[in-house]
């Protein structure tokens, strides 16, 4: 079944000219699912070739003489691998720099592919574009596994590699000399290309090492203390040290000297400064620091960056003043705008290439400065949209001046906005602003109060497709009308009832809900409860939490138990 159905859909399309390879092919495979997988994929781009399929059938047949389970996988593996093209190899066989089980994110591994030259793109593609493309192929050959799908975009929010192809790719790249990964102590190697350190390696095995050529150095584990002195590594166009929370200002003060980096990624490490030598760094594409809260400002040797494509930085970061000198840039977050001068706000609808910014809305410091920031910063939203802007990310943190600043007509339904995090304030005060955007995909409300009006308000916003509501709301809330094109809802005001009319949410997919058993109990009695689930038609999963504090078991029973009722009830059985 699972071979059949991943290369023709089901067994009863499989012309009858493939039946006689297909059962020779699954016999060799030896009812591995990980085998299967990895050759019905690889035959699923040749299904109208005969000739492939026997020339398969025949290569297998080869390698049974070794007969065993592991080497019949590590054929079929070695297949898979040979049948990708070149550029396809080496973006695989770079998964090898990521632990065994590491969770991988896959803006993080295609930023690194650009920055390795992995990706080469015709006619002026768009490289990150062009990145996800080989990424999903890889996935489509079930050489990575996707974790955790997106309900309304179908992308995989991370990433990982299955033990067994970890293995096989981790030879392959000791052979190639594609990769150093170092565990503990090892026995020097020469001409070290790409060097990941992973865990329990010592200063002494590093120290041995050949790092004149390294291009990429990753490391990984939050109690890292020790880097190589970067004064050795004049080759390097990566450096990832995200997540080395052990990691401080010694470790990167000679970061001035990595001439060629492309590539730097220090969030969630102990880093305060950066020397102003970055300035220095004329290819440097990609700067990763979105998790540094303590790095409160960045050197204004930074705006002399002017190959940079993407900065990120933590909300409490304070950026350079000539940001219209950085004209490459195409993303920009997280930063706030009223924590940057009135020349930053104006440099930054310079951006003409800028696509991706995030900005935290939050005047609390600013009290002074607002309303010139204000106006400075719609200014500039404004240009950016005329030129390439696609996406903004909005997180507002808001006072009641903010309100009627938004409200009246003051800051623009820009089509660029696709997604808005509310944190403070009433949402009614922006829930007309909100319904004219246009492109608006994502609402996520972690904070402030909520009433019935305002929700139905939200469910006027013409192309939500995401509603996270994770903060106390005021009464039950009973949802008929709006919400169209709505695809995943999460309820998280657990001590708030939730119904669903007949016509509610048509497209919704996924339902995350979170209750406590006392206060359904309260609000349905004895009789057991129905929250209109029915009426969703398109549902296709639920998600329940359920707190348990002070709950009795058989309540908590009981709260399962309809859940589940409501849900085998539904005609889609989600």
């Amino acid at each position: 079944m699972l071979f059949f159905k991943r290369i023709f859909g089901c067994e009863e399309k499989c012309p009858p000219n493939l039946k006689e390879a297909s059962e020779d092919i699954l016999k060799k495979c030896g009812g591995l699912p990980l085998a299967i997988n990895a050759i019905s994929s690889l035959l699923a781009s040749h299904k109208e070739s005969r000739e492939e399929w026997e020339r398969v059938r025949h290569s297998i047949g080869i390698s049974q003489g070794k007969a065993s389970e592991i080497d019949a996988m590590t054929y079929i593996l070695s297949l898979s691998y040979f049948d990708l093209p070149l550029y396809l190899r080496s973006c695989l066989l770079y998964l090898t720099m990521f632990p065994e089980d590491h969770l991988i994110n896959p803006q993080r591994l295609v930023c690194r592919w650009i920055s390795e030259g992995f990706i080469h793109a015709e006619n002026a593609e768009d490289l990150v574009e062009l990145g996800e493309t080989y990424l999903y192929e890889l996935i489509n050959r079930s050489l990575i596994q996707p974790v955790d799908i997106g309900r309304f975009d179908e992308k995989a929010t991370w990433c990982q590699v299955h033990d067994t192809i970890l293995d096989f790719l981790t030879y392959k790249s000791t052979e190639e000399k594609f990769c150093t990964v170092l565990t503990g102590p090892s026995k020097p190697v020469n001409r070290v290309r790409r060097l990941s350190l992973v865990g329990n390696e010592d200063a002494q095995s590093i120290e041995q090492l050949d790092l004149s050529h390294a291009r990429s150095l990753g490391a990984f584990g939050s109690s890292r203390e020790y880097l190589p002195s970067l004064a050795r590594l004049n080759a390097l166009r990566i450096l990832d040290i995200n997540g080395c929370r052990g990691l401080g200002n010694q470790h990167v003060k000679d970061i001035g000297r990595l001439l060629q980096l492309r590539h730097l990624d220090i969030s969630l490490t102990g880093i305060t400064e950066l020397p102003k030598e970055i300035g220095d760094l004329e290819y440097l594409e990609i700067m990763d620091a979105s998790s540094c809260p303590r790095l409160v400002e960045l050197p204004e040797s930074v705006s002399r960056l002017k190959r940079l494509a993407s900065l990120l930085v933590s909300g409490k970061t304070r950026l350079p003043d000539k940001i219209g000198n950085m004209t490459k840039l195409q993303r920009l977050g997280y930063i706030n705008p009223f924590m940057q001068s009135l020349d930053f706000l104006e440099g930054l609808g310079e951006l003409a290439n800028l696509r991706n910014l995030s900005i935290f809305w939050d005047t609390d410091n600013e009290s002074d400065k607002a309303s010139y920031k204000k106006q400075k910063l719609v200014s500039s939203l404004c240009k950016l949209e005329r030129y390439k802007l696609h996406d903004l990310y909005v997180s507002f943190n808001l006072t009641e001046k903010d309100a009627i600043f938004i409200d009246h007509s003051l800051f623009p339904a820009l089509k660029s906005i696709r997604e808005i995090s509310f944190g403070s304030g009433q949402l009614c005060w922006i829930t007309k602003w909100m319904v004219s955007l246009v492109n608006l995909q994502i609402l996520n409300v972690v904070g402030g109060e909520l009433e019935q009006q305002d929700i139905e308000l939200v469910g006027s916003i013409p192309n939500l497709l995401k509603l996270l509501f994770t903060h106390d709301v005021r009464g039950p809330i009973i949802i008929g009308g709006g919400f169209q094109r709505l695809q995943e809802l999460e309820f998280d005001p657990c001590a708030t009832t939730l119904m669903f009319k007949e016509g509610a949410m048509p497209n919704l997919k996924c339902l995350n809900h979170h209750i406590r058993p006392l206060d359904f109990k309260s609000a349905h009695g004895d009789a057991g409860f129905n929250i209109g689930m029915q009426h969703l038609w398109s549902l296709a999963q639920v998600h329940v939490r359920v707190y348990c504090a002070g709950v009795r078991v058989a309540d908590l029973e009981a709260a399962e138990g309809a859940f589940k009722s409501m849900a085998n009830a539904h005609p889609n059985r989600p």
